[in-house]
């Protein structure tokens, strides 16, 4: 069994910002898409406007999904291990109104993966698949690039609440592992080390696992 702990939503290169509430409630604004929107490719006109929105993980979808370009995508190819049974564990940043704190990452979601459809490079067909992200752009630019899907089970779901995901937590899940050079703020820090999907195993496992509500 195992855990990854993925990186997720806009970032600080993005001028849409994932907003975080006092009361730790957020919204995970997800990232716009390269291509023109065309259907079947979703569309949030009060976030990104006209652009196609890549919503992935969709945690709030039946059944939830997460897809990642394994094959090709460096930062991906820990998830070409992945298998029913295991987690993805979801990282993100959020930002706090003005003047109420600094963003931070924080852990906003997990998908417990039942069933992979790995290597995607043709159409397959109606399936539970339909509603994710990478799907939805295949279907509208007819580009199967060997993309990965994982489907969730029922105790998938977005956090009511995130958690922080500081140097504290950082170092409980990892051990001393990461170097906090002087210069770079801990979010930078954090930034650069979860860059790709970490996979865990064991006691890391577990204990990031624990901090998930």
């Amino acid at each position: 069994m195992a855990a990854y702990l993925a990186n997720v939503g806009v970032n600080a290169s993005h001028r849409v910002r994932s907003p975080l509430f006092p009361d730790g409630s957020f919204v995970l604004h997800p990232i716009p898409e390269r291509l023109a929107w065309a259907p079947p490719m979703r569309r949030l006109p009060s976030v990104w406007g006209e652009l196609a929105v890549h919503l992935d993980p969709d945690l709030d979808g039946d059944p939830p999904t997460y897809g990642d370009n394994c094959r090709r995508a460096g930062r991906a190819y820990s998830l070409r291990r992945a298998e029913p049974g295991d987690a993805i564990v979801f990282l993100a940043r959020l930002h706090p109104r003005p003047g109420s704190g600094s963003p931070g990452f924080y852990l906003v979601g997990a998908l417990f993966i039942n069933h992979v459809a790995p290597d995607v490079t043709a159409e397959p067909g109606p399936g539970w698949w339909d509603a994710n992200a990478h799907v939805r752009r295949a279907r509208a630019c007819g580009r199967w690039d060997s993309f990965w899907v994982f489907r969730g089970d029922d105790a998938s779901r977005l956090f009511d609440r995130a958690v922080p995901f500081r140097r504290t937590e950082a170092e409980a899940v990892f051990g001393r592992s990461w170097v906090w050079r002087e210069g770079r703020t801990d979010l930078q820090t954090i930034a650069s080390y979860t860059r790709a999907v970490r996979r865990l195993t064991g006691a890391a496992e577990r204990r990031l696992l624990e901090l998930c509500p």
